[in-house]
């Protein structure tokens, strides 16, 4: 039996094709982060644990699609320099580069950092593919320490162009988020999918 793109996406992460994984911060930490530290399951099969770093192949377009201008969320470890406490951020032929630190509120409680790194290699810029930024998203508890040996990380090309030639599947486009996991259904009949599912059932 085969399936389409659009029906392997929705079979592999439980969100419907043309609705767009747009958490906040905050749910990122608290629905996503948290639950990856503390080994409970996750709410969707949206964001896989990846490794960025290291010597080789570890540049950001040769683990993610290079021309594509989605965001790719992962849970990834951080490693630390010999016995120091500096992070290891070097990533194939070139590096992580800090930018900024914003801490993450909940009302009036630190629960988290949201760092921003841009990806710069070493010597010539030749062979670059793109403009890559990373957010890296940390745990704290209340004396700002880090929860965990994971964080999470949206990463995306700035340099990547969207496709208008590329027609959109007759979908909803809505936000939603973490606590809704049930996402409203499309007005129009059951898609094939639905028909194909409730065959089986």
């Amino acid at each position: 039996m085969e399936f389409d793109s659009y029906d392997y996406e929705f079979l592999m992460t439980g969100i419907p094709p043309g609705y767009r994984f747009e958490p906040t911060d905050i749910e990122l930490l608290q629905d996503y982060l948290l639950k990856k530290v503390n080994g409970e399951p996750l709410p969707y099969n949206i964001i896989s644990e990846c490794e960025i770093y290291g010597n080789q192949g570890k540049e950001p377009w040769k683990i993610f699609i290079e021309t594509s201008t989605q965001t790719f969320y992962v849970f990834t470890k951080l490693k630390k320099k010999g016995k120091g406490k500096n992070i290891d951020r070097v990533a194939g032929c070139g590096t992580w580069k800090g930018q900024r630190t914003d801490p993450i509120m909940d009302e009036k409680l630190k629960i988290g950092n949201r760092k921003l790194f841009v990806f710069q290699v070493k010597g010539s810029n030749e062979g670059v593919k793109g403009h890559w930024i990373m957010h890296e998203f940390s745990l704290v508890d209340e004396e700002d320490k880090q929860i965990g040996d994971y964080v999470l990380c949206s990463i995306r090309n700035k340099n990547a162009k969207a496709d208008t030639e590329e027609e959109e599947p007759p979908m909803k486009k809505m936000r939603y988020n973490s606590e809704d996991h049930n996402p409203p259904e499309p007005t129009s009949s059951a898609s094939p999918l639905q028909t194909l599912l409730s065959d089986w059932s």
